[in-house]
């Protein structure tokens, strides 16, 4: 077999664009799965753990502000709960040794509860907040992060007073105390930043799951371009067939199967020993040219040297000149 004149094709346009865009989609699909999984879900956790606190904590207090009731200790139970809840999100590692023993203490009731709960908040980790927020205020751009009405430490503030107040709800006259009455007013401030924060569903993290695992696929589509522009397809004008890494000459190419052609535009090309190369013209722009060649050579009465149909009204009147000569 030989041809008019030789034939290159390279990777399609269209294969790389796609493989681009989909790369893409894949990697903002995946950060954004990262960003919610390690900041935006557990700032809302965070953020709505805050308000639950101050939700049981106002449950306790203003009965004693407003109606002058005596307080009560199921009441101061449920919001110390919350708090115990709440340093364990905002302490995260550094107080997990410590959560316990706190909730044992929550449950047996009466002021050790409270004087725990205060140990660690005061003595660790509004301290460290404190730190954090020092030195970010010296840092570049970094004060309103750690400073702000939102901060750990602005919020450790808040929760200690709310403690100090249910440690000592009333004066000894029986009258509302002023620590009970600033943590009412702290726990307001500090609601009308977190009250319409939802709680995070239980299927938010593994929905990003399902965002993060597209991160993989990003290096994969990016892979498939170079080691496909890394290939060649040729076909010399001697016959003589170019493929990734191999060469065959005339006498090599055996067969080539179209049974795919129409519907997938593949076609395998067959050599002697009986490996097959796939020639796929979504893939490689103009591969059909060799296909087209390889396959009218063979095949001259159903294929034309385009790769396509050989039409019935054609094959006749070839049939009839033959007939005829």
């Amino acid at each position: 077999m030989s041809t008019k004149h030789s034939i290159t094709v390279r990777l399609a346009m269209s294969y790389t664009i796609k493989n681009v865009i989909v790369a893409i989609v894949c990697l903002v699909l995946g950060l954004w799965g990262v960003w919610d999984y390690v900041e935006v879900i557990p700032r809302q956790e965070r953020f709505f753990s805050r308000a639950e606190v101050c939700r049981t904590f106002n449950l306790f207090a203003e009965p004693i502000v407003t109606g002058g009731e005596k307080a009560v200790d199921a009441k101061a139970n449920t919001f110390m709960t919350a708090v115990v809840d709440n340093l364990a999100i905002e302490g995260g590692n550094s107080v997990v040794a410590e959560i316990d023993g706190l909730q044992a203490a929550v449950e047996s009731g009466g002021g050790q509860a409270v004087d725990k709960l205060e140990r660690l908040l005061v003595n660790k980790l509004l301290p460290e907040a404190m730190t954090r927020a020092t030195e970010a205020r010296d840092a570049k751009d970094g004060a309103t992060i750690q400073t702000g009405p939102t901060s750990e430490s602005t919020w450790f503030l808040a929760e200690a007073a709310m403690l100090g107040g249910v440690r000592t709800p009333t004066q000894g006259n029986g009258s509302t105390s002023d620590v009970l009455r600033q943590g009412l007013q702290l726990a307001q401030i500090q609601l009308d930043l977190y009250g319409d924060v939802e709680q995070p569903s239980a299927y938010d993290r593994p929905m990003q799951w399902l965002f993060i695992l597209c991160l993989p696929f990003v290096p994969y589509y990016i892979w498939s371009i170079v080691v496909n522009r890394r290939r060649r397809y040729a076909l010399d004008a001697d016959g003589t067939l170019h493929l990734p890494g191999e060469i065959w000459s005339p006498k090599d190419v055996a067969d080539i199967d179209m049974r795919r052609w129409m519907k997938a535009s593949k076609a395998w090309v067959v050599h002697t020993d009986g490996h097959r190369v796939l020639l796929d013209d979504y893939l490689f722009k103009g591969i059909f040219r060799i296909v087209g060649e390889l396959a009218a050579a063979r095949y001259p009465d159903q294929w034309t040297d385009e790769a396509k149909k050989v039409k019935a009204d054609a094959s006749a009147t070839q049939e009839k000149s033959s007939d005829e000569g």
